[in-house]
């Protein structure tokens, strides 16, 4: 369920908003529904690449410009592994891991904020 509403309200928050609404999203919903930090986090980094890696490739479908072999360039050029590599490889990884640690480290943020507050005193 958490999952699923990271996506819709972040994808929604996403359209409208900046890049990183993701954050903000995640940070809310870990902090309204979830109970364990291991579930904070995977479970908000698995929807925030879901949604920033099928955003990605909608983008590149569309897209009548080749930006995505055009930046790739900037990653592997130079390096000779790298030169056989699809262009769309580097630069979805990247996408995939910057969406993975920003959303599941917000998620995390959220859960630690609730539990830091209503710590029992004693």
């Amino acid at each position: 369920m958490l999952y699923l509403l990271i996506i819709l309200f972040g994808g929604l928050l996403s359209y409208f908003g900046p890049w990183w609404a993701m954050a903000p999203v995640c940070f809310v919903l870990c902090w309204w529904r979830s109970e364990m930090a291991r579930q904070a986090f995977w479970v908000s980094a698995l929807a925030g690449v879901t949604l920033w890696l099928g955003y990605s490739v909608y983008l590149h479908a569309v897209s009548g410009v080749d930006l995505v072999h055009r930046v790739s360039g900037i990653f592997t050029a130079g390096v000779p592994a790298l030169a056989n590599l699809p262009g769309v490889v580097p630069v979805f990884s990247i996408v995939a891991l910057l969406a993975a640690l920003i959303s599941g480290f917000s998620g995390l943020a959220g859960l630690r904020i609730k539990q830091f507050i209503r710590r029992p005193r004693g």
